[in-house]
């Protein structure tokens, strides 16, 4: 199917061509034409197979459609609100408006993010009025606060990164925004829900915001019944496990605690990897940890909570032009990093769960393209490995470093 079949318009379709986007991915393919409808749609699907693209078109196709009108007669105000966890997602999301629809995607959008500029944002919002916000918990519930961000007329509601917006220090902003956002919309707004991982209770806690959610697992094994999927009777693991891109392959390594660093860089060398992630569960380690691999002839660069936008800035964009071969981070830092030539997520800390695997997986393996990730464990650690794997139905394969070589 092309983007026109979806019932996209001719002007959106044309500029997607131009920008490259031939045909629809998965996710695209089985949840554009029910939100052209209007329905509420809780989206589940594994990172970066075009999650952001499909619910951002039927809001611009909307908007497109619009523009034809005479002028007096378009929408006015914010049209769609999308909340997530992260800056980097949040500009992430911006650059592909503005990818889309060039010049006139930079007029139409505005980010209302943590860490930025609150006076600018303010002076953008009133000057140009746009149609599409993306922001942070924080600041856009700042801003409504203050009046100057206008919700009420708001007819869709967009929840990236859903399971990582319902920790408790986002839940009083979230409250407030689920609250405003399109209390003033004839026949109620539209709700959409997005993320890797979608387990049953992500989406009962979600359902007080709609109640009507329709669940779309968009992979290509369930693209077929996508249409049918409305949280169905699968269990968790069947969830969870639908959310890994479909090239990965994944190994173990049996590293003692004390050699870990070391293997690590052995591991990223036999691998060949070039775009690496490296995975900790703390972020005090970070450094201590990057501070090693220097010393052993390997420079990394680091993303952590502490630091500024600029900092964060500068060091994805050395890692994007290939400065280090590694970039280490803990899960929250990684959050919205779009970097698709990442070929390698190692994980010198074992995640915590299963969800937290698909979550870190899936910075690999984006769009269809092949990935690895490998998970140096301790032989104390080993049971949650067979856990994890037993939970996902993949084969975690156990290797070792032998010569320069993965064997």
């Amino acid at each position: 199917k092309s983007f026109a079949d979806l019932g996209l318009c001719r002007t959106l379709c044309a500029a997607l061509d131009a920008t490259g986007f031939k045909h629809p991915s998965p996710p695209q393919l089985a949840t554009i034409p029910m939100l052209l409808e209007g329905t509420d749609v809780a989206m589940q699907s594994y990172t970066g197979s075009g999650k952001t693209l499909a619910y951002l078109l039927p809001v611009l196709n909307r908007i497109a459609e619009d523009q034809r009108k005479p002028r007096g007669e378009r929408a006015d105000g914010v049209q769609c609100l999308v909340v997530v966890p992260s800056q980097e997602l949040a500009m992430q999301i911006v650059r592909q408006v503005e990818r889309v629809l060039g010049e006139f995607g930079r007029e139409i959008t505005q980010q209302c993010i943590g860490g930025a500029n609150i006076r600018r944002q303010e002076e953008a919002l009133r000057r140009k009025r746009p149609l599409v916000v993306v922001g942070t918990p924080g600041r856009v519930a700042e801003l409504s606060r203050s009046g100057i961000l206008r919700t009420h007329g708001v007819k869709c509601l967009v929840i990236d990164e859903a399971d990582d917006l319902l920790a408790s220090n986002f839940r009083r902003d979230m409250a407030r925004i689920v609250d405003h956002t399109g209390k003033g919309v004839l026949g109620g707004r539209q709700t959409v829900i997005v993320s890797a991982t979608l387990k049953r209770e992500t989406l009962d806690q979600y359902s007080y915001m709609a109640p009507n959610l329709v669940h779309v697992k968009a992979t290509k094994k369930e693209l077929e019944k996508a249409k049918e999927a409305e949280g169905g009777e699968e269990g968790e693991t069947s969830d969870v496990a639908a959310s890994l891109p479909p090239n990965l392959e994944h190994y173990s390594v049996v590293a003692e605690g004390r050699h870990k660093v070391d293997r690590l860089r052995r591991a990223i060398h036999a691998t060949g990897a070039e775009r690496a992630l490296v995975f900790l569960n703390f972020g005090h380690r970070l450094t201590d940890t990057r501070d090693k691999l220097a010393a052993r002839g390997m420079p990394c660069g680091v993303l952590h909570g502490g630091m500024n936008k600029l900092e964060r800035a500068n060091e994805l964009a050395a890692f994007r032009r290939g400065d280090f071969r590694a970039l280490l981070v803990s899960d929250l830092a990684a959050r919205g990093i779009d970097v698709p030539e990442v070929d390698a997520v190692f994980n010198l800390d074992l995640p915590t769960d299963e969800t937290h695997y698909v979550h870190r997986a899936g910075r690999t393996g984006r769009m269809g393209a092949d990935g690895m990730v490998m998970t140096l464990a301790a032989p104390d650690e080993a049971f949650v490995l067979t856990k994890i794997q037993r939970k996902l139905g993949i084969d975690i394969k156990a290797a070792d470093l032998q010569k320069g070589r993965v064997v």
